[in-house]
This record gives structure tokens, C-alpha cells and sequence, in this order.
């Protein structure tokens, strides 16, 4: 049987919709790698507007429930956060995330690694790349800790982007951390949000994405480039619209 206490999180997990249905298929998993694999696929996405397909997505929260919601480690404001208005804007959003979480701390780095390993070996096309906590962010060192793990498993690219400075990012040696804010050093390069008609900061590039809408070039797609997956290169910077 696979539970996590309700106490664990600021919500009632028990309420969650499709929740039981998640349990179910947990408990009759068992040990089948297989069987894990097929209920991570349906809690990962390929790719998104800003995200090449050849990207995995996974959420360890939701931005609701971000650790960092509506504080000044954010450099975003909540109501300008893109993760926060798609939950706001579609009701299966939330609580899909939800179920994500719940997925997470039931899943060991090893078992998570497995069973993407198994899900990735069905697919056609190519992954090159795990994205962590496109909604959300770290909660605790623990996240960080089983993250690096899975980074040493699988066998493609980890990286995330987070604004959790308080936490023990030495820990994270085996996949890219884009820092979200300057209240500390930690990560591989600052990724900065800045306000529309802002000026470049210093030994920083704009976003490609961001970059080629304004000067009307293709759009290449985070994973397409790469510049906050390589462990190396220069600070990125986006602006908020």
C-alpha cells in the first residue's frame, strides 16, 4: 500500500479529484516497474509551448502549493506567474498537479528512474532532457537529493529552475539549477525575470524564445536550445508581459 499522511501537505490530499483512483493503480503496481511506468507517463509531458517535445516535464507541486508563492524569493508576481494562472484558468490543472506531488513522494529515485527509463523505451520520438518543477519549486534538501539521484540514472539531461535560495544546492551536483533570485549564490547562472523594456544586465542573453518573437526570427524551443540545460554558459534573462 502506498500513502503519504494528509498532514503532510497545506491541503487535504484525501479531497483531491482522481486521487483514489491514483492509489489504486499505485497499490496494484506493486513492485512491476512496468506497471509504475505507464502511471509516471500519464503524470509527465513532452513539450509545450516554450518546450521541445524531446523535453520531460514533471511538476513535484503545484504553483498553488509552491513553497515559494507570493514571497520575495519569487521574482514573479503571483498574478503574472504563468503556472499559477493555467491552475487558476482550468480547473483539472490543480488538481492534476496535485496528484504529480503525491506521485513524487511515493516514488524512490530509483523506482522514478526505472520506470522512465521503461516509459521513454515505448516512445518514438526522442528525449533528450527532464525538466523539473515547471510549476512549483523545491521544497526541502530531500527533492534536491533524490533529483540528483535520478539525474545519475537516467540517461539524458536534468535541469530545473528554482528560487528555493534557502536550501543546500551544494547537494545538486549532477543535473543544471538555474537561480531564480539573488539573495544567495547557488546554481550554474542566474536566470532573471525583468520587467518589459528593461535593459540587458551584464553578461547575460536574452532568451532565445523571448529573444526571437520580438525580432519576428523562428522561435527556438527550450531543449532546441540549450542554454539553461548545459551546466555552462552565460546568465539568460526573460521579460514579464
Amino acid at each position: 500500500m502506498y500513502r503519504q499522511r494528509s498532514t503532510m501537505y497545506n491541503y487535504d490530499i484525501d479531497s483531491v479529484d482522481g486521487i483514489d483512483k491514483l492509489r489504486e493503480r499505485m497499490d496494484n503496481a506493486g513492485s512491476d516497474v512496468t506497471a509504475w511506468s505507464h502511471i509516471l507517463s500519464d503524470y509527465i509531458q513532452f513539450g509545450n509551448n516554450k518546450i521541445a517535445k524531446s523535453v520531460a516535464i514533471f511538476n513535484m507541486n503545484s504553483a498553488s502549493d509552491c513553497p515559494n508563492r507570493e514571497s520575495d524569493n519569487c521574482q514573479v508576481p503571483w498574478e503574472k506567474c504563468y503556472a499559477g494562472q493555467a491552475e487558476r484558468q482550468y480547473k483539472q490543472v490543480l488538481p492534476y498537479r496535485r496528484r504529480q506531488e503525491y506521485l513524487w513522494d511515493c516514488m524512490s529515485a530509483e523506482l522514478w528512474a526505472n520506470a522512465f527509463a521503461e516509459l521513454v523505451s515505448r516512445k518514438r520520438n526522442d528525449v533528450t532532457a527532464i525538466r523539473f518543477s515547471e510549476a512549483g519549486d523545491f521544497r526541502s534538501n530531500a527533492d534536491i537529493i533524490r533529483v540528483n539521484q535520478i539525474a545519475k540514472m537516467v540517461d539524458v539531461d536534468v535541469y530545473t529552475y528554482s528560487a528555493s535560495d534557502y536550501l543546500n544546492w551544494s547537494l545538486a551536483d549532477s543535473f543544471t539549477v538555474n537561480q531564480s533570485n539573488d539573495f544567495s549564490e547557488y546554481g550554474n547562472r542566474r536566470f532573471t525575470a525583468l520587467p518589459e523594456g528593461s535593459e540587458l544586465p551584464e553578461d547575460t542573453v536574452w532568451c532565445p524564445f523571448d529573444y526571437s518573437d520580438k525580432s519576428g526570427d523562428e522561435r527556438p524551443k527550450c531543449g532546441e536550445c540549450r542554454l539553461c540545460i548545459n551546466p555552462e554558459g552565460p546568465n539568460v534573462a526573460i521579460e514579464i508581459h
